[in-house]
Formats: structure tokens, C-alpha cells, sequence
């Protein structure tokens, strides 16, 4: 199983401001989302955090010390690609907090058996009644799915 990180593409609404045809910025600088991630969790929350996405999901753990910070930022390489760095901060969001934040995608080649060892960990899953895809919070709160990787 190699889980990747990404964030779903976001399709605009074009507002058509009496004037047919003109593009906008969007439109013309063909933006789009990376597949780079940075969050914040409370530092009591490190050890777990950093245990879970090696052990869990599978990624490198890299220390980036930063002067200046109380403590050095993780990062986080997927082994299917893309990343995520946290940053240890006391006055981060709270797990429920963070509920309300930004959920990322995890897409997996075996999705249902990284999702039985996620449930395995003891990790929670989060129920979104808008869709049927599998949502679980890390250690800190961070949400994250899980959804299949595209075929090659």
C-alpha cells in the first residue's frame, strides 16, 4: 500500500459581471492546488502524531528546525507522493477545532486495507453524512480521507 497526500481540485464558478466572455483571473493563470500541506497541532500531540504517519501511512519523517521556533517543524513524505509538515504550536486548534479546518486526502493503492489498519491503530473515524468516504482524525485533530489512488 502506498498512500499519497492531495487536495481535491476546486472548480470556480465564472461570475458573469455583465460582461460575456471575460475571462477571469483564475481562468487565465490555470491555478491549481499542490500536493504540499502544512498544518498545526498542539505539542503535546507530537510523538503520537509523528508515530502515526510512519507507522500508519508509511511516511518519512524529516526534522526541519527553524531559528527562531520553540521547536522544530515535521515533515512528512508519502511514499506515493506529496507531503505534509506540522508545526507545534500550544495555541493550535483543539481536536474538535480542527474539525472545522481543512480535511486532506490520503489516496492509497488499497484504501479498505489502510482503512482497517487506521480503525486497528485505534485512530477515530469521523462520519460526513454528505459523502461515503472514510474520514479519520490523526493524533492533534487533523482530518484526513482516504479514497482510492487513480489507476496508472
Amino acid at each position: 500500500m502506498t498512500p499519497s497526500i492531495s487536495r481535491r481540485a476546486l472548480a470556480g464558478t465564472a461570475l458573469g459581471a455583465g460582461a460575456a466572455g471575460v475571462a477571469t483571473t483564475a481562468q487565465t493563470t490555470g491555478a491549481s492546488l499542490g500536493a504540499r500541506s502544512h498544518f498545526y497541532a498542539r505539542p503535546q500531540f507530537r510523538d503520537a502524531l509523528a508515530h502515526c504517519l510512519t507507522s500508519i501511512l508509511g511516511c518519512t519523517q524529516t526534522i526541519l528546525p527553524v531559528p527562531g521556533f520553540p521547536e522544530p517543524i515535521l515533515a512528512f513524505s508519502f511514499p506515493g507522493g506529496g507531503s505534509v509538515s506540522v508545526e507545534f504550536t500550544p495555541d493550535a486548534l483543539d481536536e474538535i477545532q480542527m474539525r472545522r479546518g481543512a480535511w486532506l486526502e490520503v489516496r492509497s493503492e488499497d484504501p479498505k486495507g489502510l482503512q482497517a489498519a487506521i480503525l486497528a491503530a485505534g485512530l477515530v473515524q469521523i462520519h460526513y453524512p454528505a459523502t461515503r468516504i472514510f474520514y479519520f482524525a490523526v493524533p492533534g485533530g487533523q482530518v484526513f480521507s482516504i479514497v482510492a489512488a487513480p489507476k496508472t
